[in-house]
């Protein structure tokens, strides 16, 4: 499914035609909408089928919602003891009432996202380049019933609800595969899985006792506010910023994960030191070992690479679950060798299955997945990686990765997908600021003085 999402009018940002990769990088100037495409993102991307922007449904196109309701309702009446049931609908019927439902709430969606009424979108809409069938299928799987309606997407439904509420059940399919559509070709379409990094990572996470404490939905949602009855002037966290308190919070010891093995070489080549997460005083304390110490030392007096990984760490240790990251600013507070690790890191994150959607300013982190890619398609021998230091695990597919250039025309901002060039994604907001620099630096050096 060729999958595009269209925005125009979203803060800055005139217009933006995005089609998602496993990895995909918004670069570009400051104040362009960066943040906020990312921020939009996450909620499409956490969005399920309670989502209010599905709210009034079924008075949307009513004939065409009538119609695919009723044949999925015809299915699951019909499904006790058979196999294999199936019905197809055209995809451009699905497209049809999804995209009335963003007409209708995509401004009360963007509100919540950003925990304000003055945020609004004039355009979100979904375009598929192909029409096609969508079959959608149930089958008995013990005491379940499992209804698919693509390539490892599907819905189970208890003996009991397919026999008493078929109708609810027809509902839920059809929310589910709305949402299908709206997300298009992610990994995992589950909204549980995805999670947003922001900027300010070392902040919350020092302050995040203090926040706790003080209650973050009573003292930072605008709801909260109001049902407060609170007259100051306080600026709420935005959803993304308190969706990430609470996994922080959610984290539990007893999760493990398959990603300890990234956490290990996160620990060694970055943070060398480790984590030491909950105590029986504390079971959220989040304490750090030095690599060759025994001194366990409290988060405040690590060094600002700690503190920015730390959040990072946490999840891919403990974290049951896994499909997407919104990382804002990855190379925050990292050193130039840092940021070419960070660039290996986020490699090997959509190596392992992981899809990445990352904002960033660091010219060095994009030279290396270039690298990563070069590498990959040139088929590099044992002996140059071996030579480089790095495994296969560190090479990129250049397919698997989509780059966007965020240009700041002042009122306004250009989205621009960069396509690769003879195997590299040259982004011009980098060279340009580089050559600038270079030509600045030549100036001076040939400067004899007055």
């Amino acid at each position: 499914m060729r999958h595009h999402l269209i925005i125009e009018k979203f803060g800055k940002i005139e217009r933006a035609d995005i089609q998602m990769a496993p990895f995909t990088l918004f670069v570009g100037d400051n104040n362009s909408g960066k943040s906020y495409l990312l921020s939009l993102l996450w909620g499409i991307y956490t969005a399920d089928e309670s989502s209010v922007l599905f709210a009034g449904l079924q008075k949307l196109k009513r004939e065409v919602y009538e119609e695919i309701y009723g044949r999925l309702c015809h299915l699951l009446r019909n499904s006790g003891g058979n196999q294999g049931q199936k019905i197809k609908i055209a995809s451009v019927k699905f497209l049809e009432v999804l995209n009335a439902a963003l007409k209708k709430n995509k401004n009360r969606f963007v509100s919540e996202i950003f925990n304000s009424e003055q945020v609004s979108i004039q355009h979100l809409f979904v375009e598929i380049q192909e029409n096609f069938e969508v079959i959608v299928e149930n089958r008995k799987e013990g005491e379940f019933t499992e209804v698919s309606f693509a390539e490892k997407k599907s819905v189970l439904f208890s003996e009991k609800m397919m026999e008493q509420e078929p109708e609810m059940a027809a509902r839920i399919v059809f929310r589910h595969i709305l949402l299908w559509f709206l997300k298009g070709n992610i990994r995992d379409y589950y909204s549980s899985n995805v999670v947003y990094l922001p900027a300010a990572r070392t902040g919350f996470m020092l302050t995040r006792n203090i926040i706790n404490k003080v209650g973050r939905q009573a003292a930072y949602n605008v709801s909260g506010l109001h049902d407060m009855g609170e007259k100051e002037d306080m600026e709420p966290f935005t959803r993304p910023i308190i969706h990430f308190l609470d996994i922080l919070e959610s984290l539990s010891l007893e999760h493990k994960t398959k990603y300890g093995e990234i956490a290990d070489w996160i620990t060694q080549n970055m943070t060398h030191g480790e984590l030491q997460y909950g105590s029986d005083a504390n079971r959220n304390e989040i304490r750090y070992v030095p690599q060759e110490s025994e001194i366990s030392l409290p988060l405040r007096t690590t060094s600002a690479v700690v503190t920015e990984l730390t959040p990072l760490l946490l999840i891919l240790k403990y974290k049951r679950m896994l499909s997407t990251v919104c990382y804002e600013e990855p190379e925050m507070c990292l050193h130039p060798k840092l940021q070419q690790e960070m660039g290996r890191l986020l490699v090997r994150l959509v190596n392992s299955g992981i899809s990445m959607i990352v904002t960033t300013h660091s010219d060095i982190i994009v030279q290396h997945i270039n690298n990563m890619c070069s590498l990959k398609e040139k088929g590099a021998s044992e002996e140059l990686l071996e030579k480089l230091g790095l495994n296969r695990e560190d090479l990129m597919d250049i397919r698997d990765v989509a780059v966007y250039q965020f240009t700041d025309k002042g009122m306004y901002s250009e989205m621009e997908r960069k396509l690769p060039v003879d195997g590299e994604f040259r982004v011009e907001t980098f060279t340009n600021a580089l050559m600038k620099i270079l030509e600045q630096t030549s100036e001076v050096q040939d400067f004899e003085g007055e």
